[in-house]
């Protein structure tokens, strides 16, 4: 998938991913341990901008999108702008279109991601708004909940889609990291001192689901002194119409008049905000109500895991896509073989949807239902 054909390493795309995930694994495995005993954990820049950037990419490979590239399914303005691409960079084939932005994000510092004209420009654009223009919150589970794990869970979104145009724009993303913390990368209209009115003003009212749900933006430390004489000339070109450019560059420009910049260490500190079970749950919906039957549900207990099934469906103002009466079945079979639990629960879930049979299995055990 990653081979590189036009480039005497072939395999040098591989290489740089493995180490960024590398890199990105010690800093997931870090936030992970730190949740058990601690309330909050302090990441420096680097390690938090390699991170966007594997988040980016390990969404950007899946299947969905691989296949965009391979079975050219575009609607009719995309095409023309692959095409188009393609003969700009000389490139044969669109699945090159693919792997030439995996390569030059992997090899673009992250905050130049978005004027990379090498990376196709929609791809270029989703990047900037989703892990530039949003902010990172961590939000933990309750000791009785938890969040299930879907193979192409990694990245869902909630926020706008176009009907008649093909369109998006997120309100947010979620990565979850383990059974009991997701990462959300939230719009920056949902920092608290923003707010969110202008935003759902200009999407005619459409309301996030998760718009009272705590979005505690992270504490900035700029690790450079003030130093006055340092000061540097803030006269680089950026997009005034762009409201992202004009907000750094007025936010660089305030950092040098004190003698500040952005440095690889400054230090952001995250507080493990813990969510309801409501919060839980409506994450839950929207990774099942992505998945594929012929993915794997990953859960921690399946008490839990029947609750949630149920609970699927009683989420309103959201179609539901799936019918998950065989593994409903198997996961009630399974606890009254087991005696686990009080299945109080219980109830027949809606006719009308195609019935699939899923595999699902547990983080502890591998056992698969």
């Amino acid at each position: 998938m990653y081979k590189d054909l036009n480039n005497e390493d072939v395999m040098h795309v591989e290489n740089k991913l493995s180490e960024l995930e590398r890199q990105a694994s010690e800093t997931i495995h870090n936030i992970v341990s730190v949740s058990q005993t601690k309330d909050k954990i302090v990441l420096i820049r680097k390690d938090l901008e390699d991170l966007r950037k594997f988040l980016f990419i390990m969404n950007y490979r899946n299947g969905h999108r691989w296949s965009q590239f391979t079975s050219e399914r575009f609607d009719s303005a995309t095409r023309l702008e692959v095409k188009n691409f393609m003969k700009q960079y000389n490139l044969q084939r669109p699945e090159e279109v693919w792997l030439q932005n995996i390569r030059e994000i992997l090899d673009t510092p992250h905050s130049e991601v978005k004027d990379n004209q090498k990376i196709f420009s929609i791809d270029r654009y989703d990047y900037k708004h989703r892990m530039m223009e949003c902010f990172l919150v961590i939000w933990q589970a309750g000791e009785n909940d938890e969040f299930i794990i879907t193979n192409n869970g990694f990245g869902i979104f909630e926020g706008i889609t176009g009907i008649v145009v093909p369109f998006q724009f997120v309100y947010h993303s979620f990565y979850v990291i383990s059974p009991k913390l997701v990462l959300v990368l939230c719009f920056g209209a949902f920092r608290q001192e923003v707010g969110t009115d202008r935003l759902y003003e200009h999407f005619g009212g459409k309301r996030s689901m998760f718009e009272n749900v705590p979005h505690p933006a992270a504490i900035t430390n700029y690790v450079g002194p003030v130093n006055t004489s340092c000061r540097e000339s803030n006269n680089e070109e950026f997009n005034g119409n762009d409201i992202y450019d004009l907000h750094s560059h007025l936010f660089n420009k305030n950092l040098n008049s004190m003698g500040l910049k952005t440095q690889w260490n400054d230090t952001f500190t995250f507080p493990f905000v813990k969510i309801n079970s409501a919060t839980v749950n409506l994450v839950n919906f929207f990774l099942l109500n992505e998945v594929n039957p012929d993915l794997i549900l990953t859960f921690l207990s399946r008490p839990y895991l029947y609750k949630t099934i149920v609970k699927y469906h009683k989420v309103k103002n959201v179609g539901v896509k799936h019918d998950f009466s065989n593994l409903k079945k198997n996961l009630f079979m399974a606890l009254n073989r087991t005696h686990k639990d009080d299945l109080h629960l219980r109830k027949n879930i809606p006719a009308g949807h195609q019935t699939c049979n899923w595999n699902v299995r547990e983080t502890n055990s591998g056992s698969k239902l």
